[in-house]
């Protein structure tokens, strides 16, 4: 399982509709060097992005490899898998895949999550508050599921601008609406 340039071409963020989105990712399960380059490349894109973390299926590549950044902290995950979660809150969630369109879903306060580093070593990452929520997120995706589906659909809304202060301007949305924009979006990478 070679991950290289040349058999995945520039990797992209896959937009809503790509079947790698809905995929349930396959276990990488031992420790390939040729996975560097891919995480380098889903760091780099993670970060032109402004995101916080983002899976291999993000990318087109169904495998379980997410990676997850707070606060200058990067963390790869190789094979992550939820082992605990306590608590509960509330907050907004969107997602690379649906650019600009967020809502509202509840999510563990603190988890616990049991994967590998890129050098294969077993690590177990604890959360609480926005790691809690990424870590969240992206085992999520790499289980086929989006923040949409645990989203609170009246609280759907599109960020259309920000005014002259700085403060957003949204547009509330019905899942049934947004879903219209995306099933005219390509669904293939490039």
């Amino acid at each position: 399982m070679k991950m290289s340039r040349e058999q995945y071409g520039d990797l992209k963020i896959v937009q809503y509709g790509h079947p790698a989105l809905r995929e349930k990712a396959a276990p990488v399960r031992r420790s390939f060097k040729d996975l560097t380059e891919l995480v380098e490349r889903m760091m780099s894109l993670m970060r032109d992005a402004h995101g916080l973390g983002l899976a291999a299926n993000q990318v087109g590549i169904p495998r379980r490899v997410a990676v997850v950044e707070i606060e200058e902290t990067a963390t790869v995950l190789i094979d992550p898998e939820l082992v605990s979660a306590e608590g509960s809150e509330t907050s907004e969630g969107g997602g690379r895949s649906r650019p600009r369109r967020y809502g509202k879903g509840e999510r563990p306060s603190r988890v616990g999550v049991r994967a590998r580093d890129i050098s294969g070593k077993k690590i177990q990452v604890v959360g609480e508050g926005l790691l809690a929520r990424a870590l969240c997120h992206e085992v999520g995706h790499l289980n086929g599921k989006l923040f949409i589906d645990r989203a609170d659909e009246a609280t759907l809304h599109w960020l259309v601008g920000h005014t002259e202060e700085g403060e957003p301007i949204i547009h509330p949305t019905r899942l049934d609406e947004a879903l219209k924009v995306f099933s005219a979006a390509p669904s293939a990478r490039g």
